[in-house]
């Protein structure tokens, strides 16, 4: 761990660092916990770096062992849910141990992988730096396992103030986004909260529980808290900050959300697993468009996609090709985005998700934006749909409000998007299903189709 950081939770001593189902866990006690995972590494007699794999979310357990891992010089892959759902993961980085890890709680596993003599590792071995490996959702095929410099991503936050305000853990302990709010809460001895599920109902309660000041969300997570009305049976006045990534944020779902929590500063951010979190403004509260205020950060815009370069990069993929760096360093993100006034960028989508109807081309998020509109649809997701004679069609997925009659709002739909949408644009399909997000709380296009 960075001589810093380690000043800094010395710093906090009695504060409290983790909130969550076990109570409260204060930096004074997270610093007894990373001396019992240091003793148990120790006992292990382990005579080089090794792959840890810490099995788990968000909690004193899993932060405690993240931090020592990095202390010791280790390789850690942090993974949600439990070691079951994970072997492909645990081989590809010859994890050597894993920590399955529960609120205060921890359990020690051997596994029998001959260890990694992977380059990326051999790199980091050489310079006595810890490795974070992160990866990939796996949606376009086999998750990629990336391969952070541990303590050059850590000294990114070197740089926060001290600040109190409780921050909501939404976004999860395998998560770009969710380390983040992590790193920046250790490191400005904020008070981490973690509300027992991801559900609207379960983070209204611990938001109002803890008095959360900052919420760190996805547009799909802030559109379900809307349409849930959950935010209006608790206590949610603390608030002061919504800040939201990972996916687009329509206009309309920036207004309902503007409108259900008045006087609350709304922040876009943006970020990607390889690059880290980029320092942006949002020159107007109302306005989707965002720029990107990072010295430490490059940008520039490529046949309308953003790429990036950025000292807090992967050193490199575990078993996969750096196609998407060019040879300078430039990391191509895959977004497409739209240049707007004074510098600022929209992100419109995935280049990954662009539907193509018989040569018209559209982004998913616009269509999408329209059928938000209609009254009974709590979310949608739309996507393309393989067809004949023009390649593709739009297809849509509706969440409907409970109740609904979904003949009635089947037809609405259509109607609306005839009205608003090019020919081209209109669902040719309209599917009622019950969920179109996932894990990370952002809407799937490889979802099962109905």
């Amino acid at each position: 761990m960075p001589p810093w950081l380690d000043s800094r939770l010395l710093g906090h001593a009695d504060k409290p660092a983790i909130a969550g189902p076990w109570g409260v866990t204060t930096y004074a006690d997270l610093r007894v916990m990373m001396n019992k995972a240091t003793a148990s590494m120790r006992q292990l007699a382990l005579d080089r770096p090794t792959a840890f794999a810490i099995v788990g979310e968000h909690g004193p357990a899993s932060t405690a062992w993240l931090l020592a891992l990095c202390d010791a010089g280790h390789f850690v892959a942090p993974l949600a849910g439990s070691s079951a759902e994970h072997p492909p993961k645990l081989a590809q980085i010859h994890a050597q141990w894993i920590v399955s890890t529960r609120g205060h709680e921890w359990s020690l596993l051997p596994r029998v992988d001959e260890p990694s003599n992977h380059p990326l590792f051999e790199r980091l071995r050489a310079q006595r730096h810890s490795g974070l490996v992160l990866f990939s959702s796996g949606t376009s095929g086999r998750p990629k396992a990336m391969v952070h410099d541990f303590v050059g991503l850590l000294a990114a936050y070197a740089s926060r103030h001290e600040n109190r305000l409780p921050v909501l853990a939404l976004l999860g302990f395998d998560h770009i986004g969710g380390l983040h709010t992590l790193f920046g809460c250790l490191a400005a001895g904020s008070l981490l909260v973690v509300p027992s599920d991801r559900s609207p109902a379960a983070v209204a309660t611990a938001m109002a529980q803890y008095r959360v000041a900052v919420l760190p969300a996805s547009p799909t997570f802030l559109n379900l808290l809307v349409a849930s009305g959950e935010y209006q049976r608790h206590d949610l006045s603390a608030l002061r900050l919504i800040s939201y990534g990972t996916e687009p944020m329509t206009e309309n779902l920036l207004a309902r959300a503007r409108e259900a929590f008045p006087g609350v500063r709304f922040l876009q951010t943006f970020g990607t697993s390889e690059t880290g979190i980029v320092r942006t403004e949002s020159p107007d509260p109302a306005s989707t468009f965002v720029r990107l205020e990072d010295s430490a950060m490059e940008w520039k815009v490529v046949a309308d996609e953003l790429w990036l370069r950025s000292p807090t990069q992967i050193v490199g993929y575990l078993g996969g090709d750096s196609a998407r760096f060019t040879d300078d360093g430039w990391f191509r993100t895959g977004d497409k985005v739209e240049s707007g006034p004074n510098g600022t960028l929209r992100v419109v989508g995935r280049f990954g998700e662009m539907i193509n109807v018989g040569g018209e081309k559209l982004m998913p998020a616009e269509v999408e934006a329209i059928v938000l509109e209609v009254s009974g649809v709590v979310d949608c997701r739309v996507r393309g749909e393989p067809h004949a004679l023009t390649g593709q069609t739009v297809a849509v997925d509706i969440v409907a409000a409970a109740g609904m009659e979904l003949e009635a709002l089947r037809a609405s739909i259509r109607i609306k998007c005839r009205e608003q949408l090019a020919a081209y644009k209109v669902p040719t399909r309209v599917t009622f299903v019950t969920s179109v997000s996932g894990d990370r709380l952002k809407k799937l296009r490889d979802l099962p189709r109905p």
